[in-house]
């Protein structure tokens, strides 16, 4: 009888270590996604600015570029 309570108890570790690896890879991945959707906004951001300095750059020159660039920055932000 006590080889079956034994083997029962090992079981139930088994079951429960696997359990804690399970949930160890799952927060690995939650995290590894928002490791990429931050890096996907900042892309956007920077596409943003990007767009609205060449936009500014053959508006109004430098300066345009300047402006654009900000417009850009603050449109990436409300979008």
């Amino acid at each position: 009888m006590s080889y079956g309570l034994i083997g029962l108890r090992q079981q139930m570790e088994g079951e429960a270590m696997q359990g804690l690896s399970d949930l160890a890879g799952q927060q690995r991945q939650a995290k590894m996604h928002e490791e990429q959707m931050e890096q996907a906004e900042k892309q956007q951001k920077m596409g943003a600015v990007g767009m609205g300095a060449s936009v500014g750059m053959m508006a109004g020159g430098p300066v345009g570029a300047a402006i654009g660039a900000g417009v850009g920055l603050l449109a990436g932000e409300l979008f």
